[in-house]
C-alpha cells in the first residue's frame, strides 16, 4: 500500500506537495495547542465565585446580603457590632502582610438609617488601606443591605488581597466568612477563601 502511494504521489506532484502542507500545518496546530495547555494561556488567573463583591469607580464594595440573626426562643436576635473583628491580607506572590482589629463601632453605627463610619486598617510605605462601612437602616447590626468599601492606594493588579469578618453574640453564636478578591487585566476577580488562620484563630 505504501508503495502504491508513493507511486501515486510520485506521478502527481501537485497533490504530493498539497498533503505535506497540510500535514506540517496539522502538525503545527498540534504543537500550539501543546503549548498553549502547558503554559495556560486562555485560563483566568484566580478563582471566580459569585459573590456580592464590586468594582466602582476603582474601589471594591463588599455587600451584606444576608440577614445576620439568631434564633432565641420565638424571636430574632441581630448580631450587632460588638465583638465584630476584622482581618485584611495582603499577599505579594510569596509574601504577605496581614492586619486584624475590631469591625465597626455600635455607638456610630446604630445612629438611624444611613449611618457610616471609617476606620484605617493598613498604613505604610507600600500601601494604605481604609474601610467605610454603610448602615442601610442605622440599627447597629452587619446585616442585608449594609456595606463595606475598601478603599485601596495603590490598587495594584495581580495582587491578592483576603478580608475576613468575625461575629460573636451574647449568647455564645460565633459566625465567620472569609473572601479574596484580585484586579488582573482591569477585569476584577473574586472567591471564597482559606487563607487566614484558623486554627489559631486569628480573630483572638
Amino acid at each position: 500500500m505504501i508503495n502504491r502511494l508513493g507511486s501515486y504521489l510520485a506521478a502527481r506532484p501537485d497533490r504530493a506537495a498539497a498533503i505535506v502542507l497540510a500535514l506540517i500545518a496539522a502538525l503545527i496546530l498540534v504543537l500550539a495547542g501543546m503549548i498553549v495547555q502547558n503554559i495556560g494561556i486562555g485560563k483566568a488567573p484566580y478563582p471566580s465565585d459569585d459573590l456580592p463583591i464590586s468594582l466602582v469607580d476603582g474601589r471594591v464594595v463588599y455587600n451584606q446580603t444576608e440577614t445576620t440573626v439568631v434564633a432565641w426562643g420565638d424571636s430574632y436576635v441581630p448580631f450587632n457590632y460588638t465583638g465584630m473583628r476584622i482581618a485584611f491580607q495582603i499577599d505579594w506572590g510569596g509574601m504577605s502582610s496581614r492586619t486584624t482589629g475590631p469591625f465597626g463601632n455600635q455607638t456610630l453605627l446604630s445612629t438611624g438609617y444611613g449611618a457610616t463610619m471609617e476606620d484605617w486598617l493598613v498604613q505604610g510605605s507600600q500601601v494604605n488601606v481604609s474601610i467605610s462601612i454603610s448602615e442601610s437602616t442605622g440599627d447597629g447590626s452587619f446585616d442585608a443591605g449594609d456595606s463595606i468599601t475598601f478603599n485601596i492606594d495603590p490598587f495594584s493588579e495581580d495582587v491578592t488581597y483576603t478580608f475576613g469578618l468575625y461575629w460573636v453574640h451574647a449568647f455564645g453564636m460565633k459566625m465567620y466568612t472569609e473572601m479574596s478578591f484580585a484586579i488582573h487585566n482591569g477585569h476584577l476577580y473574586k472567591w471564597l477563601s482559606r487563607d487566614l488562620p484558623t486554627e489559631q484563630p486569628w480573630w483572638e
